[in-house]
């Protein structure tokens, strides 16, 4: 039988510097500063490098595109009635969020109600419209 060569096993399967461990394999032959995947630790550092540059051009294009559409907003004829609607609107958030945080005012619809039917009377004791 001839002899083996070094670093192999009986069946000839396994290259020298390798060692098996039933579940997989563990190479030996990595070069010192080797991270897990054979890669030197600078290919790491400049994987979060890279990843950092491509977070600050997404970061800096949604500012761009944030500053183009307040541009475009300054631009408007109808900016003043804009405006004027927003603060409503906040105003009417800040009312049905009160009302949430305390929920011992009032019913929101029962006030509604109340109000109409007061309408209602007000528009029969002032007579026909069209009269």
């Amino acid at each position: 039988m001839p002899e083996q060569e070094k670093g192999t096993d009986s069946a000839g399967a396994e290259p020298r510097g390798t060692e098996s461990a039933g579940t997989g394999s563990v190479s030996t032959d990595n070069p010192p500063g080797a991270g897990p995947f054979g890669r030197h630790s600078t290919a790491g550092l400049e994987n979060v490098a890279l990843l950092a540059v491509g977070l600050a051009d997404v970061v800096l294009e949604r500012l761009r595109h944030a500053a183009e559409q307040g541009q475009q907003l300054l631009r408007r004829s109808d900016l003043r009635e804009l405006f004027a609607d927003g603060v409503n609107d906040l105003r009417a958030r800040g009312e049905l969020a009160s009302r949430r945080a305390a929920p011992d005012t009032e019913n929101y619809l029962e006030v509604m109600a109340s109000r109409a039917v007061k309408r209602a009377g007000e528009a029969e004791t002032s007579g026909p419209a069209h009269a």
